[in-house]
């Protein structure tokens, strides 16, 4: 009989046990290297867990351009802050529409948190300017403004707002420059537009009496073609708060059945803005 040439029984099964041992031992190996071990954890945490924003705090004045507004803040801050809107008593009767990555809190929740990384006022009334600067905390934005000033909280502001023309009074004009100097001695950066153009960061030294121009230019840069606004106010009473909401210099139509009080009608001549009748305007 020929000797057969088939291994024995079993070789097959001792060479692939033998061998399967010997990549379990590799990849234990491999897989007990602490430099493998990093890679491997750090990949699962960025893919398990999504990234989370720090909340900044827009204090929202008034505008007649809410869309634009609320657009370019969103551009601006919006990839590395959660934006929450503490609105005006002006901006919570016009209720507009935020952007998505936006939105609303409340006075009690705005005060609730003890220090905001951000707190941005993209429109900047020359009301909230002047009372910000003289440490004035009589309504909700100005408070959590002396708040953020107080806790050393980062703070930028826009003037691109404050209503100021080329043909303000120098004085006036020098009045409101001077505000926005102190604040910025209290570390607040102030900026001439919402594109971020025109800055007066607050490590610049105060300018001098020869530059006082060219600190004009940076600061009210957005006012010296101003268009006039317009706004529609449909609500039955027109009172002095809802006076000092108006951009400065604009036209307001109002309803014919609107009582409007006297001491509105007075602030909205000091502030230049024109009353009119709906039917005024052809509506």
């Amino acid at each position: 009989m020929r000797p057969s040439s088939d291994p024995p029984a079993g070789a097959y099964s001792w060479g692939y046990d033998m061998n399967q041992e010997l990549i379990n031992q590799i990849v234990q190996r491999i897989l007990s290297d602490p430099a493998l071990l990093g890679l491997l954890q750090k990949a699962g945490s960025e893919t398990s867990q999504p990234v989370v924003k720090s909340e900044a705090l827009v204090l929202l004045n008034y505008v007649p351009d809410f869309p634009r507004v609320l657009s370019a803040v969103q551009q601006r801050w919006g990839e590395s802050f959660s934006l929450r809107v503490l609105p005006s008593d002006q901006v919570y009767m016009a209720k507009p529409e935020l952007p998505e990555g936006m939105s609303w809190i409340t006075v009690e929740e705005a005060m609730a948190k003890a220090d905001w990384p951000k707190i941005i006022l993209p429109a900047c009334s020359a009301n909230t300017l002047a009372k910000a600067a003289l440490g004035i905390r009589d309504n909700p934005i100005c408070e959590m403004i002396g708040r953020g000033i107080s806790r050393g909280c980062s703070i930028e502001l826009i003037t691109e707002y404050l209503g100021l023309t080329d043909q303000t009074p120098p004085a006036y004009r020098e009045l409101y420059e001077g505000y926005i100097q102190k604040l910025q001695a209290y570390g607040v950066t102030a900026w001439g537009n919402l594109a971020g153009g025109q800055s007066s960061q607050s490590s610049q030294p105060t300018p001098q009496p020869s530059a006082a121009g060219e600190s004009r230019q940076q600061l009210f840069d957005s006012e010296s073609v101003s268009p006039r606004n317009e706004v529609y106010y449909t609500k039955k009473f027109l009172g002095d708060k809802q006076a000092y909401g108006f951009p400065e210099g604009a036209t307001v139509y109002v309803r014919p059945e609107t009582v409007i009080s006297p001491l509105a009608r007075d602030t909205l001549r000091m502030r230049r803005v024109e009353l009119c009748m709906e039917k005024e305007a052809g509506r």
